[in-house]
């Protein structure tokens, strides 16, 4: 594969510390939810910055998909990404549970269904995901 881009983070403290980009662009405190044996202080998960991620790069995507045909994305046309984190049955560790909701105003569901597939080949997130499991995508 020939990179295009790339970017390091660094963490410390696990759940309950602090990200960081190597260029500073981000930075980022963390904290460990209840629902994960934390005190539920304020900072973000990395569930979080996960869904805000694959959110913003699926919109992208399905902006590249509608630009190959005479589809138009509205400029409000938005990703919600929801990505839980559970115990999966009879295995070890944590999991994933990822699904994408979009907002594709002015689209009929026929185009909607087609552009939100061909953003799935188009986005790193999806490619990557598809090897362990298929995002749930629902259209509003």
């Amino acid at each position: 594969m020939q990179v295009l881009y790339s970017t390091q983070a660094t963490a410390l403290g696990g759940r309950a510390g602090w990200a960081a980009s190597v260029d500073g662009a981000l930075k980022v405190r963390l904290a460990r939810p209840r629902a994960l044996g934390g005190a539920g202080d304020a900072g973000a998960t990395p569930e979080h910055l996960f869904a805000a991620g694959y959110a913003a790069s699926f919109l992208e995507a399905l902006r590249a998909a509608a630009a190959e045909t005479d589809a138009v994305i509205v400029e409000d046309a938005n990703v919600t990404v929801t990505v839980g984190v559970g115990r999966p049955e009879g295995e070890d560790g944590l999991a994933l549970d990822v699904s994408l909701s979009l907002d594709l105003p002015d689209l009929d569901r026929e185009t909607a269904q087609a552009l939100s597939s061909r953003a799935h080949a188009l986005c790193p997130y999806s490619r990557l995901l598809r090897e362990r499991l298929e995002p749930r995508t629902a259209i509003t």
